[in-house]
């Protein structure tokens, strides 16, 4: 059996909560959506990215520790890299006062915190 490449696909934007519509592919129904809003399923997509090699790609950009990547079609592919959406860390303010131990009116105001 071929082995297909998965789609990444995680991102809400790829799921219509309001109406099921007939894949473009195989007609029936699906809540799935392409990056283009063409409704398909998944594994339809995958299939025809499979059988369809010759296709137009879109490849990942390659950094220090993975190579650059066929992540699809320009049809069908999978979505972007994830930003980092972490909240960053408070750290305590190191602050040299003309006299120790007093806060600036503005570092009163930030608690003596800050964002990293």
């Amino acid at each position: 059996m071929e082995q297909v490449p998965y789609l990444d696909w995680g991102d809400s934007r790829h799921f219509d909560h309001t109406q099921d519509r007939p894949c473009c592919l195989c007609g029936r129904p699906t809540p799935l959506r392409s990056h283009a809003g063409e409704p398909v399923h998944k594994v339809c997509a995958e299939a025809w990215n499979a059988a369809h090699p010759g296709e137009a790609r879109r490849y990942s950009k390659p950094v220090k520790d993975r190579p650059q990547q066929d992540i699809g079609t320009w049809r069908f592919h999978n979505d972007g890299p994830v930003t980092d959406q972490r909240v960053p860390v408070l750290g305590q303010v190191i602050t040299t006062n003309a006299l120790p131990g007093r806060l600036t009116a503005s570092e009163q105001r930030q608690g003596g915190l800050f964002a990293a």
